[in-house]
């Protein structure tokens, strides 16, 4: 090969290399007309038996308006008369106060410069779109919520942490890293169970506690036991720091029953929720089933403990009361 040619073949190549260098810049920028080259591209695959469809669904996660985490004053969020979080519409007064809508009123006899409002639409916008991470994050939640709706959230949030009621044990963490913690760390037998159907459970010792796991939602429930007079109270309870009246959070009501030759006794009742804060709750703050020795076989040993909890809505819980029902009264239609 001639020197002439192995120029000629070396410049070939450095076109090819730089023609390739201006393709990859031109890939990596994003503006408008790239993004609708690709697109057409895209929809010209698509036409070609469906090929593009990913491609297209890429560019239109692409043009997605991206989220950044920014730290601010938090009296930029709220009412400056009430001092809670601003929720839209909000207003500005002439002396450069923002205020909920409902504000307005109060704001006139603590403000001079309060007489002509203007709403705050641009405000509004950042408002109703700032979100927050869930202050439970390192308890397990992943949840961001909008800042003015977080105190709702925190109030029925799943991971809102407990307290393990061993005595000296102090473990303080979400209700599932509980049922957890009970069973690696104090043996107690754990449960998954299904709503609205019966489960059988042995009455558990006076050391030991039985832990129920909802399986439609994770939710945690601790069984247990305690001295009544001559006999043994059971009792339930939902282990959650949200509580029933918390907007958002499920209700439930159980029944706990026995049965030992032909002697029964029944409780119906709404499951009380707890944090465990000060151990295990007392006979005295929540329904309980006793379990008196007549319910004892021949060789002392407990009954078989009956359990059926029910997921139901909050006007279910407002318009029942907790019951106890007589041996002679055991709906058959439980033990199906």
């Amino acid at each position: 090969m001639s020197s002439q040619q192995q120029q000629k073949r070396v410049a070939e190549q450095d076109g090819e290399h730089a023609n390739g260098a201006k393709r990859s810049r031109a890939l990596a920028i994003t503006n408008g007309e790239v993004k609708q080259e690709q697109r057409a591209q895209g929809g010209e695959e698509a036409g070609q038996g469906g090929q593009g469809e990913g491609a297209l669904v890429a560019v239109v996660q692409a043009m997605e308006e991206p989220q950044i985490n920014i730290r601010m004053a938090v009296s930029h969020f709220h009412c400056h008369t009430c001092v809670l979080p601003l929720k839209p519409p909000t207003f500005e007064c002439e002396a450069g106060h923002v205020v909920c809508r409902g504000c307005r009123g109060s704001h006139v006899q603590a403000c001079a410069g309060a007489g002509t409002y203007v709403p705050c639409a641009k405000l509004d916008g950042i408002v109703r779109d700032a979100k927050v991470a869930c202050a439970y994050e390192a308890y397990g939640c992943t949840s961001w919520v909008v800042y003015h709706e977080s105190s709702d959230h925190h109030r029925s949030c799943r991971f809102a942490p407990c307290f393990c009621p061993a005595p000296g044990c102090g473990h303080f963490t979400s209700p599932a890293r509980l049922a957890e913690h009970f069973f690696s760390h104090h043996a107690w037998p754990v449960t998954e169970v299904d709503y609205a159907k019966p489960c059988k459970l042995a009455v558990p010792g006076p050391e030991e506690k039985l832990v129920l796991v909802g399986k439609a939602d994770g939710s945690v429930f601790l069984v247990s036991p305690c001295a009544f007079g001559a006999a043994t109270a059971v009792s339930l309870v939902c282990v959650r720091a949200c509580g029933d009246a918390a907007a958002g959070a499920p209700h439930y009501t159980c029944n706990l029953w026995a049965e030992v030759a032909g002697n029964a006794l029944l409780l119906t009742s709404v499951v009380a929720s707890s944090d465990l804060a000060g151990g295990f709750p007392a006979t005295d703050k929540i329904m309980f089933l006793p379990l008196p020795p007549l319910l004892y076989g021949e060789s002392g040993e407990p009954p078989a403990l009956m359990a059926r909890i029910d997921k139901v809505g909050a006007s279910t819980i407002r318009s029942r009361s907790p019951s106890a029902t007589p041996p002679s009264s055991l709906p058959r239609r439980m033990l199906q």
